[in-house]
């Protein structure tokens, strides 16, 4: 099976959903709201990279490594994944996973980003959902004029501490499918983390890797 590393989290910016039909001053509203203006920002700060054409790749991903350290929860999410799994593993195996799963999402974010044709970002809402949870519905918007992308961004307040904990595109959890991917190599491997470490390993070496070993 192929191992995908939280594939909407490069969706937000390339992928094309149905239309949301907001007010605009809901739109507004909701921008003004702390969780509104945490993901404006990150949105903002994704197309500021992107559209930066004097940005060499290495800076780049240094910039796309900052913004996720201050956007995203990696630690829960890389946690969320990998389930009880996590609780079993030594502190090595739990060093080793949360690196690589955050250069995975570094890798992807810089592969995919490549596709950025000049797309928009806008928040469309803010709902509350629990004590600490907060969703986010963010608009993306295509300059050839096909459907705006609608993506979900559910938020964690952890003592006043904003964090990203999850994707959701079209009503599908990327920490819950990206979960699913996780076990399935871990169960196919007898309950083995050093398998899915090794195929993270794998995916970040990338083609070159594999060619040399064919050498």
């Amino acid at each position: 099976m192929k191992l995908r590393v939280l594939p909407a989290l490069i969706v937000f910016l390339l992928a094309a959903l149905p239309a949301l039909a907001q007010p605009q001053a809901d739109a507004v509203k909701a921008a003004d709201t702390p969780q509104g203006q945490f993901i404006q920002n990150l949105g903002n700060r994704a197309v500021a990279i992107l559209a930066d054409k004097t940005l060499g790749r290495e800076e780049q991903q240094q910039q796309f490594r900052e913004m996720l350290r201050t956007h995203f929860d990696l630690m829960t999410i890389g946690r969320f994944v990998i389930g009880r799994t996590w609780n079993s593993a030594t502190p090595q195996q739990q060093q080793d996973y949360s690196r690589l799963f955050e250069e995975l999402v570094i890798k992807s974010y810089s592969d995919q980003f490549a596709l950025y044709a000049g797309e928009g970002f806008k928040v469309a809402n803010v709902r509350a959902e629990g004590e600490r949870d907060s969703i986010v519905n963010s608009v993306i918007t295509h300059p050839d004029g096909s459907p705006d992308t609608s993506v979900d961004w559910r938020i964690r307040d952890k003592n006043g501490k904003l964090g990203i904990i999850d994707v959701v595109v079209e009503g599908i959890s990327m920490s819950v499918t990206q979960r699913q991917d996780y076990s399935s190599v871990i169960q196919r491997n007898g309950g083995n983390i050093d398998a899915l470490l090794d195929l993270m390993r794998q995916r970040l070496a990338g083609p070159a890797a594999k060619q040399a070993e064919k050498g």
